[in-house]
């Protein structure tokens, strides 16, 4: 079956490539098993075993077995492993990044990526995106927020805009603000929304 190139990162051969690669490249762990990326990155196994074979032959990564299950790492050796990385963060990072950031933030109800890095993601055409916009939805500390964004914004090497709003408001729908969000692609953290 032909996939179609990542309206992200055209550069890619698909999104499935862009998400393995965010899920081995960004990871705080040093290595995970191959399972634990088809979850992360929310592709199949079978795509996942044979785009490790494409980067470990490349010499993108390493694996290993370890019982029954085969662990992958970046290979910090291959000399594009810096910009790589880089590019990988700022194409598909965000997700991941973002949800890591918000995770454990006291108040958090929902985090919503929109705009046009949503846009992008859900296949629109158009221009890469200078930043990415995260609504938080919950009763939370705006300051808080706003530092978390700031962090995420230099994991991934984009400027990322949080705004924060109460479930009340994201509920009725009713504001301009957020029914202009709504009318658009945007992804929820864990879910997506085309």
């Amino acid at each position: 079956m032909r996939t179609k190139p990542s309206a992200l990162a055209p550069f890619f051969r698909s999104d499935a490539q862009g998400k393995i690669l965010a899920a081995i490249l960004l990871s705080s762990q040093p290595e995970q098993s191959l399972t634990t990326v088809a979850r992360d990155a929310g592709v199949p196994l079978t795509t996942v075993l044979r785009e490790v074979d494409r980067l470990q032959a490349a010499g993108v990564v390493t694996t290993r077995k370890l019982g029954q299950a085969r662990l992958v790492a970046p290979d910090d050796a291959y000399p594009l492993a810096a910009p790589l990385t880089q590019i990988v963060a700022a194409t598909y990072g965000p997700l991941p990044v973002v949800e890591d950031a918000f995770a454990r933030l006291d108040g958090v109800e929902h985090v919503v990526v929109f705009g046009s890095w949503a846009a992008r993601a859900a296949g629109a055409p158009g221009r890469f995106p200078g930043d990415v916009d995260v609504l938080v939805i919950g009763r939370v500390n705006q300051l808080d927020a706003i530092e978390r964004g700031i962090d995420a914004g230099e994991r991934i090497g984009r400027e990322v805009n949080v705004t924060v709003v109460t479930p009340e408001r994201w509920q009725a729908g009713d504001d301009g603000f957020v029914a202009d969000i709504q009318s658009k692609p945007y992804l929820e953290i864990g879910t997506s929304r085309p």
